[in-house]
């Protein structure tokens, strides 16, 4: 039997023996679609280092009009079983997705969205904090209140996007097909992730530097929360 020990304390255990977590610690998965990828490929790329950064974009379908695919965007992947499924459980089965095809010397599992701006440094110096083998799910609500009624106040956005340690992103893959029948009737992926993490006893944990929104723009941009922005 496995015990989860609740996530705010974990980080008081955390194995001081492993090398500092870098970026080939992290994977990314990315979600998106092939209709609005020619608008939306340019954020992506300006963070997305090729040869440094791991992860992948999941489509909808195949990217033919798009190919020959680009070395400056992330390996693209079609996401599996499309046929009669939901977006909303699509967008959910990216993690079980990624995991599948990436699990070797990893940390951290970041979800994010194709028009999500991650600032790599900081998002390293947020994961460094916390202890990788815990069970952790890091992000933040949103910076709406409607929208935090509507859903969620101990909810990770995907918009802002959120992190996943490994042993939570392992459990997860696991158990999301049961877990997705059971909360199908939820109206967004980042709800049900957030349902299905919850059942293994694990609460958000807040780093307001994940931004869902910024300043009133759409973009979505992820700050260090120590990092001073001017007006």
């Amino acid at each position: 039997m496995q015990i989860l020990i609740p996530n705010f304390n974990l980080n008081y255990f955390k194995n001081t023996q492993t090398t500092p977590t870098n970026i080939s610690h992290v994977v990314f998965g990315i979600t998106g679609t092939v209709k609005t990828w020619h608008t939306k490929k340019h954020y992506i790329e300006s963070w997305w280092r090729p040869n440094v950064t791991r992860g992948f974009l999941f489509l909808d379908e195949a990217p033919i009009e798009h190919l020959p695919w680009p070395p400056t965007s992330p390996p693209v992947r079609v996401s599996s079983d499309q046929k009669g499924v939901p977006y909303t459980i699509r967008m959910a089965r990216v993690i079980q997705e990624t995991f599948k095809v990436e699990n070797k010397n990893i940390r951290w599992y970041v979800m994010g969205d194709d028009d999500t701006i991650f600032f790599l440094e900081n998002l390293l110096n947020v994961l460094k904090k916390y202890d990788h083998e815990g069970y952790y799910y890091i992000g933040t609500n949103s910076e709406s209140i409607l929208s935090n009624t509507w859903f969620s106040f101990d909810m990770g956005f995907g918009g802002a996007g959120f992190a996943l340690s490994y042993p939570l992103a392992e459990a997860l893959a696991k158990n999301l097909d049961v877990c997705l029948n059971k909360y199908q009737y939820l109206h967004t992926s980042d709800h049900i992730l957030r349902s299905c993490i919850a059942d293994f006893g694990v609460s958000l944990t807040q780093e307001k530097g994940f931004h869902q929104v910024f300043f009133q723009h759409t973009h979505k941009l992820l700050w260090c929360p120590s990092t001073t922005l001017m007006p």
